[in-house]
């Protein structure tokens, strides 16, 4: 049996990102699995589809800022439609929140675009809003992103640098032999054998490593997303609103708004079903903040998962105790704006790239083993 050099489980954005950049910086024999018929329809496909860079975590910022600036500047061959439709985002604070916003656009520094406005330019541009607005930073060249030509572009230009991809193929277990992984068996009952083995399977990434020994634990959690019916009054082309209080996004789609009350429940990946408790508390939400929109009714409503580590920092680089397996995973729904950054350093780290830097130290399997410890 031929044995592979890189072995990617998962087709998401995870283990496309790490393929596409894999290959073209040199790797060889890589072959990416995903269990699904088609690429990214898991956590990839079931996100809000927005590029906000700024966030609570300044190192999860600095990739979001690197990885967007390739994501307005694509790679020539990349794509043939733009990834950003720059619509427009706004950070909303209510005065209890006012400094934690305030904190988080001081951390990403001017190279983060946000420009503050006040309160009365804010409902000018978005008069329907009726939330707490004490605070507002604008963002001018984020907006929405176009998951279907991301995952497609990496997809494309992965198997264009040789990369082998496998769809509708389930894996059942990694293989070992002793404290090495050495492979996968299948949901078939076959075995792929490989030099290196990288875990990319989203909210099931985290079951595959503990299932071999792995200490590296995550925390595959649930979130809701509702999009209302059309309305004339809607314009397509509103910014996205992000609110720190009331703890809510929306934006522009299909006709409606999607909106989300941002909740967060660990679940079992294998059984991530709709709450309607959470779509009562988004229709809440929508009539408090969107007051200005009316009584909006829901024409569809989903759940998706977010897998989180315990520091919120992604899971990326060797597992420091079982030889041969790679994480790329935990990415708590910000794997599409970071999605390049996060290929990017799975390859260095795939192909040995010395030194590691703080960044890589900072997202190192190693660190949740030591601090469960």
């Amino acid at each position: 049996m031929e044995e592979i050099g890189t072995l990617i489980v998962g087709g998401g954005i995870a283990g496309l990102a790490t393929a596409w950049h894999h290959a073209r910086a040199g790797g060889e024999k890589i072959l990416l699995l995903e269990s699904e018929r088609l690429l990214g329809t898991q956590s990839s496909g079931r996100n809000a589809a927005i590029l906000r860079t700024v966030g609570p975590d300044s190192l999860t910022t600095r990739l979001s800022l690197r990885s967007a600036q390739v994501l307005r500047r694509p790679p020539a061959g990349f794509t043939q439609v733009p990834l950003i439709d720059p619509c427009g985002l706004f950070l909303v604070a209510d005065a209890s929140h006012r400094a934690r916003l305030a904190a988080w656009v001081d951390a990403a520094g001017p190279d983060s675009g946000g420009v503050e406005v006040g309160p009365g330019e804010f409902h000018r541009q978005v008069p329907f809003y009726g939330g707490e607005v004490d605070r507002v930073f604008s963002f001018p060249q984020e907006g929405r992103l176009d998951i279907a030509a991301l995952v497609a572009g990496f997809a494309q230009g992965a198997r264009a640098a040789g990369v082998t991809i496998r769809r509708g193929v389930g894996v059942k277990r990694l293989s070992t032999r002793g404290d090495r992984v050495t492979g996968v068996e299948l949901a078939d009952g076959t075995n792929v054998a490989a030099v290196t083995t990288v875990v990319a399977a989203g909210g099931w990434a985290g079951r595959l490593g503990e299932a071999a020994g792995s200490r590296v634990t995550l925390s595959p959690t649930r979130r809701h997303l509702l999009i209302s019916a059309p309305q004339a009054s809607i314009d397509p082309k509103w910014p996205v609103i992000w609110s720190l209080g009331d703890e809510f996004y929306c934006r522009p789609e299909s006709g409606g708004m999607l909106v989300c009350a941002c909740d967060q429940t660990v679940v079992d990946p294998s059984d991530c079903r709709r709450d309607d408790h959470v779509r009562e508390l988004i229709a809440e939400k929508m009539l408090r903040l969107l007051p200005g929109l009316g009584d909006m009714q829901a024409a569809r409503f989903w759940c998706g998962l977010r897998t989180m580590t315990r520091d919120d920092r992604f899971v990326l680089g060797p597992d420091p105790d079982l030889a041969g397996l790679f994480w790329v995973a935990g990415l708590g729904g910000h794997g599409m704006v970071c999605s390049f950054e996060i290929g990017r350093l799975a390859a260095r780290r795939l192909q040995g790239g010395e030194p590691i830097s703080e960044e890589e130290r900072a997202l190192d399997p190693a660190r949740l083993v030591e601090a469960s410890a």
